[in-house]
C-alpha cells in the first residue's frame, strides 16, 4: 500500500474477533475513481434511483454531508445484485483492509479463514469507505 496515503487502525472490540486489528488504508485516487465508477455504473445497470443524490452540491466539508455519500454508497452496495455486492465489497476490503497479527507486519487477510462473525465484513468496509470520505471516525462503525 502506497506513501502518502490516509490510514488508521481499527480493532474489533465484540464477538469471536475481538481484538483483532486491521489497518485501513486509502486507495490511491485512480483506483477510488474507477471503484467509485464501477459502484455508479452497476447502481445504473440495477435501477438504482439516484435523482435525488446531486453529487456536485454535497458539503463535502460537512459531517452532513460525508454521512450522505456514505448513506448512498452502502444503499447502492444493498440495492445491485448479490454477486455484484459482493464482488465490490470484497475488492474495497482487499485494496483497503490488512490484518495485523499480534507480533508482525499488516498483511493481506485471508477473509474466509480470519472473520469468524459476517457483520465484521461489513463494519470494515465502512470504516474503508470512510477513510475516502472521512465520515466515519477511528473506532467507529
Amino acid at each position: 500500500m502506497s506513501e502518502g496515503l490516509k490510514t488508521k487502525i481499527v480493532t474489533i472490540e465484540k464477538g469471536r474477533d475481538k481484538g483483532k486489528s486491521f489497518k485501513i488504508t486509502e486507495m490511491p485516487a485512480i483506483q477510488a475513481d474507477e471503484w467509485a465508477h464501477h459502484l455508479l455504473e452497476q447502481a445504473t445497470l440495477s435501477g438504482v434511483d439516484l435523482k435525488n443524490v446531486n453529487i456536485l452540491n454535497l458539503d463535502t466539508k460537512s459531517m452532513a454531508g460525508m454521512i450522505e455519500i456514505g448513506a448512498a454508497i452502502i444503499t447502492i452496495i444493498g440495492r445491485i445484485p448479490r454477486e455484484e455486492s459482493r464482488a465490490l465489497k470484497f475488492d474495497l476490503l482487499d485494496r483497503c483492509v490488512q490484518i495485523i497479527p499480534k507480533a508482525g507486519e499488516p498483511r493481506m487477510c485471508m477473509w474466509d479463514q480470519e472473520i469468524k462473525d459476517f457483520e465484521n465484513f461489513t463494519i470494515l468496509a465502512a470504516h474503508a469507505v470512510g477513510i475516502h470520505i472521512n465520515f466515519l471516525e477511528q473506532g467507529e462503525a
